[in-house]
């Protein structure tokens, strides 16, 4: 890619179409930009976004949490993969969104993008843990990988709580109207898990409704469109803008204020040009430490100045450096040159 970008406020109308649901290729019919400039604000301004959240989001005191995870897929469904490809092509198929979420004050606190296994639950569960300090109660859907995760990283600080809806089962010769894809919800059943967790108010609807949330906003999530995904990262910088963009730029209906103002980590609203002023700053930071770290070991004083002498001219090989004249040892070819009797002598047996 060239090293020039694009102005601030078109990055700012960049990253609003991308959060409003409109895919790379309208963006770029939309602001008349090259698609390598698109996906230059996405790599960046993700980057960016992952950096200042793992920075700002450490010691925080929440009482609640719940835990999900969202359904994407990269460049191909799973089910269309054979099982040679899922083994070599691990950045295709199944993309799983980890989030959880903060219901008083809305804010996403941890996020991750990966497989939907023991090792992605015990890495984002480890994440969650360093970030939040005290006591705290947990909710989470019924996914086996909690069971050993949640409990091992707290060491005894969660009240861990699960929660399974019951939905109803339609009868096979039911109307086609009734033969939904989504059956109807009947009831939730609530297990306690660790500790001692309020089972009035374990739930997941509000990770639920920031999914929905997601799935209007990054045309990535939608389940069927054109805009899939067919970069692994990519799909994961884009994750990392809408979730810092839900954080701190848009205000939310219930608290009439951002998450992360009233998680108490900003004082202010911030807007999309902030965030483009932030990814400046952190892309200058790393490109100064990259220089630095190429020049590791090398003195950056100035050298001192070195002063030629004047000298004097060499003698050609075919003068006499004495007089100036013909050098007389030099024998030019073709010439017969006499040979005094003393070297005749000297020379002869």
């Amino acid at each position: 890619m060239a090293n020039k970008r694009l102005d601030q406020s078109k990055q700012a109308l960049i990253l609003a179409a991308l959060c409003e649901g409109a895919a790379i290729n309208s963006v770029c019919r939309m602001f008349k930009v090259g698609k390598h400039a698109v996906l230059r604000v996405i790599e960046e301004t993700g980057q960016a976004c992952e950096d200042w959240h793992n920075r700002h989001f450490r010691g925080l005191s929440i009482e609640r949490l719940e835990l999900d995870e969202q359904w994407a897929y990269v460049h191909t469904h799973k089910e269309r993969m054979t099982k040679e490809q899922r083994q070599e092509r691990q950045d295709r198929g199944d993309c799983w969104l980890w989030a959880s979420i903060d219901p008083a004050s809305k804010a996403i606190i941890n996020w991750r993008t990966g497989k939907r296994n023991s090792y992605a639950a015990r890495a984002f569960a480890g994440d969650l843990a360093s970030r939040v300090e005290g006591r705290v109660q947990i909710t989470s859907d019924q996914l086996q990988s909690y069971l050993y995760s949640i409990p091992a990283v707290f060491e005894g600080r969660a009240d861990y709580a699960q929660e399974h809806k019951l939905f109803q089962k339609v009868r096979v010769d039911a109307p086609t109207w009734q033969t939904m894809r989504v059956n109807p919800l009947v009831g939730v059943e609530r297990q306690r898990i660790c500790g001692n967790p309020d089972l009035k108010t374990s739930t997941v609807c509000h990770i639920e409704r920031f999914f929905l949330t997601m799935r209007q906003g990054n045309k990535r999530c939608a389940r069927k469109t054109l805009a899939y995904s067919k970069s692994w990262d990519n799909h994961a910088f884009t994750a990392s803008i809408h979730i810092f963009i839900y954080n701190l730029v848009r205000k939310h209906e219930t608290t009439k204020q951002t998450p992360a103002q009233a998680l108490g980590i900003v004082d202010r609203r911030w807007t999309l040009e902030d965030v483009v002023e932030m990814t400046d700053r952190y892309m200058k930071a790393q490109e100064e430490a990259a220089f630095a770290a190429a020049f590791e070991g090398f003195s950056m004083k100035p050298r001192p100045v070195r002063v030629f002498e004047p000298q004097s001219p060499k003698t050609p090989w075919y003068l006499d450096p004495e007089s100036g004249g013909p050098n007389p040892t030099v024998k030019k070819p073709g010439i017969q040159y006499e040979v005094s009797e003393e070297a005749g002598e000297s020379e002869s047996p």
